[in-house]
């Protein structure tokens, strides 16, 4: 849950997210199990904390679907569940396929993989972790959604597909949230994540990266989290991009919350999209 926690701070920190890389999906049920699955996963979604970001035209939930063959190689490409009336109708995350408009271009598309040295014994098959190069995507900034991803962030481990296994203990959940104080955000009570100066910190390649004023997230006890886009953001953007502009794209970024830390390695596209939103 600690790990639910900041992925779900990062990810609306960052204005959008996007999986690169994922394991190989198996049948772990009846006859053919731990055979490489192919028809169940055509663009199926890959479930994750749902996080939306609230802007004043509208809102944005990004989300992955993937596709895999009968050898574990797969496709993966994000889209953007987009709310113009920014009430924020998260998808159904019960179902395999979500409802959304199969006209919509994938705003990042990558390509998976199964590589021969990720097999377990040497033999022949899918290996269990088809990890490539994580940054190996194609982007569409045209495409719907576009405006908010602002950073991809890999997901090595799997937390559950199509319900074929149990993704996160609710329980364990409530908990952890119980730590933070109870609020009421459009009518719901919900739980309060803010994040400034005094419970976060972030390093960005070993340089500390201020936190511009203070950012409030609201999560309820389905782990969805609605991150309103305050005009603060706006400088924070700007440092992001001061970092880019000494360092580059591909960032090393250390966060803390409390006693809770994380490290991800990121590759910031652009900011420029989000900051015209703003």
């Amino acid at each position: 849950m600690k790990k639910l926690l900041l992925i779900a701070l990062l990810a609306a920190f960052s204005l959008g997210c996007a999986i690169t890389d994922y394991p190989v999906i198996f049948d772990t049920r009846g006859a053919d199990a731990d055979g490489v699955m192919t028809g169940q996963y055509d663009l199926a979604y890959i479930v994750t904390s749902q996080v939306a970001t609230i802007w004043d035209d509208g809102s944005d939930e990004l989300f992955t679907l993937v596709s895999q063959d009968w050898k574990g190689d797969q496709w993966l490409k994000t889209y953007n569940n987009y709310d113009p009336s920014g009430i924020i109708n998260f998808l159904d995350q019960t179902y395999c396929d979500p409802t959304f408009d199969s006209s919509f271009c994938a705003i990042a598309t990558a390509w998976n993989p199964d590589l021969p040295n990720a097999y377990p014994h040497g033999d022949q098959g899918a290996g269990y972790n088809n990890v490539d190069d994580v940054f190996d995507y194609v982007l569409d900034l045209n495409c719907n959604g576009a405006r908010s991803l602002s950073l991809l962030v890999s997901y090595t481990s799997r937390y559950g597909e199509c319900g074929s296994s149990v993704w996160a203990d609710r329980q364990g959940a409530a908990y952890e949230f119980s730590l933070l104080e109870k609020v009421n955000f459009r009518g719901q009570s919900v739980y309060h994540i803010p994040v400034d100066s005094t419970v976060a910190t972030f390093t960005v390649n070993g340089a500390d990266l201020p936190i511009y004023g203070r950012f409030n997230m609201y999560m309820n006890d389905k782990l969805q989290v609605a991150f309103p886009v305050t005009p603060n953001a706006r400088y924070q953007l700007n440092a992001i991009d001061r970092v880019i502009q000494r360092d580059g794209h591909f960032l090393d970024v250390n966060m803390t919350y409390g006693s809770l830390n994380a490290n991800f390695k990121v590759n910031v596209t652009t900011v420029q999209n989000a900051l015209d939103r703003l």
